[in-house]
């Protein structure tokens, strides 16, 4: 069986870090480690220009995303004649990426080559609502493509509830190589209490404006912020949190290496990520494999993440909001035993749910059947 890969999936300084490449290369990894016979071909669709999650339409978005993702395909159609697959998986984030979605497939199809359409993204419903031209380029994937794999609940009611048989709902995994080093570091870390995180881009859009102000409003709370932050965003996050204490329970740690925030989350016990708008956040994850209780926006998958068996696995809220996000901390820390609760409950969703092993026998039968 060989697979060619069309995704992100390089981790070097000099492509932007994503989710989907997060996701593939989890999967890569997995499959050597165990010693597969399935021969994954990766072809690199990483984004080497990066442009701020804020901005999110105009000309150097769109001139610079067909520029870059030109050459992926070219590169792609050239394996394909080169390797020969069995199957053609392809990840995409939509938008005008459908455009090389459509034509991987239209290659696919010619050449007797089956086709599997990755949507790494949890807006369908809203494209389904709205009825705009993603919608007509939504339409073409879904048939063209062989399957059409989704990352969320939602996604898979509305486009079965439309008929549409061709689409599997896998969510994605959390890597194994960073569970396990959760466990081996948990062994000498402890817990602090009323230490708050969030690991993430520090821009705008992922909340981090309202995860100062709300945090700010409850007593005796700590906050560590880590990932990549401008000088402009940390002077206006230091200037909310100087209404509290001159701001000295915020500390902005800035980026860390994986290792590191393995630690960090261990030593938190809530991870608070108030992000406006997400796929399948990998980091909500991996707070649940480190036990910390979450409080997060109800975007993308996250509600149905932090549930499990009908059960709250975590605390969910409406985004853009400081209210909210303060009366969801304060909630957690209103009783200890219900917090611990819920990080308990997570643990049990994420070993049930997203390990390596469930997700991939998932994903292999459908390379093998599809």
């Amino acid at each position: 069986m060989k697979v060619l890969l069309c995704t992100p999936y390089l981790e070097t300084p000099d492509v932007v870090s994503s989710g989907i490449g997060t996701w593939a290369r989890n999967i890569m990894a997995f499959n050597q480690d165990a010693g597969n016979s399935i021969d994954i071909v990766p072809v690199s669709f990483d984004r080497h220009t990066h442009i701020e999650e804020y901005t999110v339409g105009g000309f150097r978005r769109y001139y610079s995303g067909i520029k870059e993702v030109g050459r992926c395909v070219i590169n792609a159609i050239w394996k394909i004649k080169k390797e020969k697959p069995d199957v053609i998986h392809v990840c995409t984030s939509g938008h005008i990426g459908f455009f090389k979605d459509i034509l991987l497939t239209l290659i696919a199809h010619r050449k007797g080559i089956r086709s599997i359409i990755h949507f790494h993204f949890g807006r369908v419903p809203d494209i389904l609502a709205e009825k705009g031209f993603e919608y007509k380029l939504l339409k073409k994937v879904l048939s063209f493509a062989d399957v059409v794999v989704v990352i969320d609940g939602k996604s898979f009611k509305a486009l079965t509830t439309l008929g549409y048989k061709n689409i599997l709902f896998i969510p994605n995994p959390i890597s194994d190589s960073f569970v396990k080093e959760a466990k081996k570091q948990e062994t000498s870390t402890r817990r602090k209490h009323k230490q708050a995180l969030f690991v993430g881009h520090v821009i705008p859009t992922k909340g981090v404006e309202e995860l100062v102000d709300g945090c700010s409003k409850v007593p005796g709370l700590s906050l560590r912020i880590v990932g990549k932050c401008s000088a402009e965003m940390k002077e206006r996050l230091c200037s909310l949190a100087k209404g509290r204490d001159q701001g000295n329970w915020m500390t902005i740690v800035g980026e860390l290496p994986h290792d590191e925030i393995i630690g960090e989350m261990l030593q938190a016990d809530t991870f608070v990520f108030p992000s406006y708008t997400e796929a399948f956040p990998n980091v909500i994850l991996e707070a649940m494999a480190c036990g910390c209780t979450i409080a997060a926006s109800n975007v993308g998958a996250i509600p149905e993440m932090l549930e499990y068996n009908g059960k709250l696995t975590g605390l969910c809220y409406n985004p853009q909001s400081v209210e909210e996000v303060t009366n969801a901390v304060n909630k957690l820390y209103q009783d200890d035993n219900y917090r611990t609760q819920l990080s308990k409950k997570a643990k049990e969703k994420l070993y049930a749910t997203y390990t390596i092993e469930k997700v991939w026998s998932q994903l292999t039968k459908f390379w093998f059947t599809t």
